[in-house]
């Protein structure tokens, strides 16, 4: 962004804001233990607490949904660039750096089919709304407009790391590709968002491509 802008976030939401995107792998641990099912947790823990995420930060929510409608021009084509850029990267993190990416494997779809529109919200909608909203949190007391490469290695280095430490098992052989995909679509939200000063292109064209990718795969 090119003005100055203040932060409208109070440190109460932000703390709300983080608890709540904190308690996605923590409730998917527990159930875990119960179920035994990594991704049916995750589902459930998913749509459960980043629904209730999008409704506590409902106002800053509909702020970037009424950007993007005041302008849908532009919406459009920065979601259709993010679309092909989150492609590209996935396409790279699966195929060149091995990451582990929080999308559960065709296997998995096919198998439990009762849950598979829950599956399908959980890993693309939630989980794209789930970055954005949280980098956006995160970043909001970081005085950084005016720069936008700053603004974007910030992000990407620091939500990147959260999202990695959150989601993926502790070992270096495994965080370190998976740290530099997550800096990779963190980097690429955070890029839409400067752009367009909505996050609601990045939530379109993850959950798009995540949704793409999840279908094709079954």
């Amino acid at each position: 962004m090119s003005e100055k802008s203040i932060t409208s976030l109070s440190t109460k939401r932000i703390i709300i804001s983080f608890l709540l995107l904190a308690a996605v792998p923590a409730a998917a641990l527990l159930m875990d233990r119960l179920i035994d099912h990594r991704w049916i947790s995750y589902m459930f823990s998913l749509n459960i607490f980043i629904s209730l995420l999008i409704m506590y930060d409902w106002n800053l929510f509909g702020i970037h949904y009424n950007r993007s409608k005041n302008d849908p021009f532009e919406a459009v084509i920065y979601t259709l660039i993010g679309a092909v850029l989150v492609y590209a990267w996935y396409w790279a993190g699966s195929h060149l750096l091995k990451a582990e990416i929080l999308l559960p494997p065709g296997s998995v779809l096919r198998m439990y089919g009762y849950a598979r529109p829950g599956m399908l919200a959980a890993f693309s909608f939630m989980q794209a709304s789930a970055v954005n909203i949280g980098f956006k949190v995160l970043t909001d007391r970081f005085s950084v407009y005016g720069r936008e490469f700053l603004s974007i290695l910030l992000s990407a280095v620091t939500f990147g790391l959260l999202i990695t430490l959150s989601y993926v098992p502790f070992s270096f052989s495994v965080l370190i590709p998976a740290y530099l995909y997550n800096m990779g679509i963190t980097a690429i939200m955070s890029y839409l968002y400067n752009q367009s000063h909505s996050f609601f292109p990045g939530i379109m064209s993850l959950t798009a491509v995540y949704l793409a990718v999840m279908i094709l795969s079954m």
